[in-house]
């Protein structure tokens, strides 16, 4: 465990957020149908190649993850799971009831931190370039 997993579980437990992290074989399970479902272009997902992507540009950054965080409502049906691309080892599963939250801490971080259920019905991505993207996976 790095040091922003510390940060992170530090201020998950601080804000009272339920939280579990996955195994390394889970990790591996995400990532492996990430690149198998998702059309990627250099190290960042090809948002253009994917239906009904929204990109989210709203000042302040709260009103944006305020916006992802109602989609995500729409089409969630249980945890979100939360997996960064560098900065965190770890890969977080939050409960919904405390995704604003959750949004606020991860959108901190200095990485692409992808947010995604394990059916891989749709993906969200909140970036440290201040990008904020959503889109329904086939």
């Amino acid at each position: 465990m790095n040091y922003f997993d510390k940060e992170i579980i530090t201020d998950l437990k601080t804000h009272n957020i339920g939280f579990q992290t996955l195994t390394d074989a889970e990790h591996k399970i995400i990532l492996e149908e990430m690149n198998n479902k998702i059309p990627f272009s250099s190290s960042k997902i090809d948002w253009k190649k994917l239906k009904n992507s929204h990109i989210f540009f709203y000042e302040p950054l709260s009103i944006a993850t305020l916006q992802l965080a109602e989609k995500i409502r729409e089409v969630s049906d249980g945890n979100l799971i939360f997996v960064g691309d560098s900065a965190c080892d770890e890969v977080y599963s939050i409960a919904p009831e405390s995704l604003e939250q959750a949004l606020k801490l991860f959108s901190e971080l200095p990485q692409h931190t992808y947010i995604l259920q394990t059916s891989l019905n749709w993906i969200a991505c909140i970036s440290f370039e201040g990008d904020i993207d959503f889109a329904g996976l086939p």
